[in-house]
This record gives structure tokens, sequence and C-alpha cells, in this order.
């Protein structure tokens, strides 16, 4: 999963938001949208981090933007009627989203100035709560999985409850590559709650010989995605099975091996999200006769500092997809898309002003309701 995952590049790729959405908005009048008949629409988190997102769409589109997003950023397809009866000219911007401590320079984490301690929690805190129960079935592997020396050989010592199979869920190991299965897999030794198996040779080549010693140590972050799988009951709520936890469940292995585990969930769903919502649209009837352009990225919300009302977000895109009214197509991979960007002007003559609009409204004449 992690070459998946690496092909959503980030570093230079990343715009502020600031840039990213009058240059989105220009390249839609490059590609012949008319302002008067656009309609964006927003496949966010509900986090009150995209809000900063969500009010520079408005301000640069003219209006505020139809809601196409679900929890953790998934796209609600089941939307693209109501969506595409709102404009003529429409466009769909999915982002996943992750958090990112600049001093501690850690994914996954947003600082809540609004909470008692004004602490750092989760973030994308959905993403980061689904991963949850799996990252605590590996701590307990980690730990439970022992190296040593048993006969003068190296052995693995495995705690009882890893090694049945008959059980509902948990994380269930692949045990060719832990155990050698010369012998059919016959304990060396049956201990109290683990049972000693002669080591893999797979697993001793990877592993630095002081490591098998007779002072038993846990395999830790050796435990490898490869070595084992997850067996989860899907969790329903409100709105049905947890769709976030079924698109991350096949590849939870590397995600909770992974050093950045927040970072590399979101960037597999929007990978994941734009793949289903494309599909989506091209069968979509509601979509034709019309213009559509969809961009799929990656929210990185950056703490506000202090005094700043607002966080840092930076965009940083994966993928566009373009239909007309011609029937002409464009899609468009990362960097082709990030060059798209970057052709356009960060200037927007069209902009709303905030203050001036309210104030019209505020001394509109007022117009009076039926009893």
């Amino acid at each position: 999963m992690q070459h998946v995952v690496n092909d959503f590049q980030l570093g230079e790729r990343a715009m502020r938001y600031s840039l990213f959405v009058p240059r989105l908005y220009n390249w839609c009048l490059e590609l012949g949208f008319q302002r008067a008949r656009m309609m964006p629409s927003r496949a966010f988190c509900s986090d009150e981090s995209q809000g900063y997102p969500v009010t520079l769409l408005m301000q640069h589109f003219g209006t505020f933007p139809f809601d196409h997003g679900r929890v953790g950023g998934k796209v609600a397809i089941n939307r693209h009627g109501p969506h595409a009866h709102h404009g003529e000219d429409l466009i769909i911007l999915q982002a996943s989203h992750v958090g990112y401590d600049p001093v501690g320079r850690r994914f996954g984490v947003y600082q809540r100035p609004r909470t008692a301690d004004r602490g750092f929690g989760d973030n994308c805190g959905k993403l980061c709560a689904v991963q949850h129960p799996y990252q605590r079935e590996y701590e307990h592997a980690r730990h439970n999985i022992l190296l040593g020396i048993f006969g003068g050989r190296p052995a693995v010592f495995i705690d009882n409850l890893l090694l049945k199979t008959d059980r509902a869920e948990g994380l269930f190991l692949r045990l060719e590559y832990l155990i050698d299965g010369s012998d059919a897999g016959t304990p060396l030794r049956t201990l109290s709650t683990s049972k000693a198996f002669a080591a893999a040779s797979g697993l001793i080549a990877r592993i630095p010989p002081e490591a098998w010693t007779a002072e038993r140590a846990p395999i830790a972050d050796r435990l490898a995605a490869e070595m084992f799988f997850f067996r989860r009951t899907p969790i329903a709520g409100p709105e049905g099975d947890d769709l976030l936890e079924a698109a991350l469940a096949p590849v939870m292995p590397a995600l909770v091996t992974s050093p950045r585990p927040a970072l590399d969930a979101a960037r597999y769903h929007t990978q994941v999200e734009f793949d289903r919502t494309y599909r989506s649209i091209q069968g979509a009837p509601e979509y034709r006769g019309k213009n559509l352009l969809f961009v799929a990225g990656l929210n990185v919300d950056v703490s506000p500092r202090e005094g700043m009302p607002f966080p840092l977000t930076k965009f940083v895109p994966w993928a566009a997809y373009a239909q007309f009214r011609s029937g002409a197509t464009l899609l468009l991979e990362q960097d082709a898309l990030v060059e798209a960007l970057l052709r356009q002007s960060t200037v927007n003559a069209d902009q709303l002003s905030f203050d001036a609009a309210i104030q019209a409204m505020a001394e509109a004449e007022g117009i009076g309701l039926p009893n």
C-alpha cells in the first residue's frame, strides 16, 4: 500500500487555499464556465477546520457551495441530482483532510483552542477514530509476540489469543511469515499463556542475529503489514454501516504500521474517493448536457497561530476530471493538474466583498411575510 499513497505527493504541490481557490475559479473560466451559471459543491468533512476553505469558495465563486460531503470527506454520490439542478456549470471539490503541527512536525493533530485545555486532538477525527481499534489490536500483537532462543535455535513465542482462529474479529497472524512450517507448525514448547515455535527462515533472514537471545524481546515494529490481517464486524450507525471504515479496511495493516497513519489514511481515502466518484459521475444522467469539473485532493489543516481566526490550510491536488456539454472529457493526473492550476492567476477580479454584500443586504428594503 505504501507505494500507492506515495504516488500522491505533497511537498511543492501543496498550495495555500487563498491561492488555490482563485486559481480554481480562473481555470473554470478558461474551461469555458460562466460565472453566472457556476455552482460549486464541496465534499469535505464536517470539522470546523474546513470552514475556511468553504468561505473562500463562497468569496471567489459568489455563491455558497452545495454540500456533497459526508463525515471524513466521503462524497455523497446520491446528491449528484440535486447538485445538477442548481446550476449549469458545475464544480465538485472533494478533499479528505489531515492536521499538521508545524512545531512538532506531526501529521494527524490539530489544536482545539475552544476546549478547556486548548490541546491538540485527532484530525481528521473520524479517520483517526476508525483506526484506533485496529491500532490497539496491533499494539497487543507487537508486545505479545516475542523473539528469543529455544533449544539453541531462533524461536517465536506467540500469545495463545493470537493463535485462536475461531475468533469473530481481531488481528490474525499469517503464520507462514513467522514460524517454520517444515514440521507442520508443531510447537517446540507449550507454555502457560503462549507457545514457542521455530522461527521461519524468512523472519530469521530479516532480523539481525543479535536480536535472537535467551532474553525474549517483543517483535515490536518488526511485525510488518504482510504478517497479519484484520477481521472486524462492520459498525452500524444512523446512516448504516460505517462506509469510511469499510473503505480503509483493506489497507488497515499498512496504516497501523505506518509512521504517519493519519496522513496515509487521508491520502488513500482521497484516491479511493476520486476513483469512486469519477465512475459515478460518468453514469449520472443528471450531469448530461452540463459542464462539470471534479477535483480531488487533500486539505492539510495547519492550526491557526495566536490571534489568527482561521487555519493556514493548504490544498494538495490529486486528480481532476471534466466533462463538457459538447461531449468532450478531460482527465488529469496529479502533476498535470498542479501545472494547470499554477498557470492560472491568483487574482480574481470577480471575487465577492463580504462587507459590501452584507451591508447592501442590511440596507435593502425589507420584505414582509404573509400570516
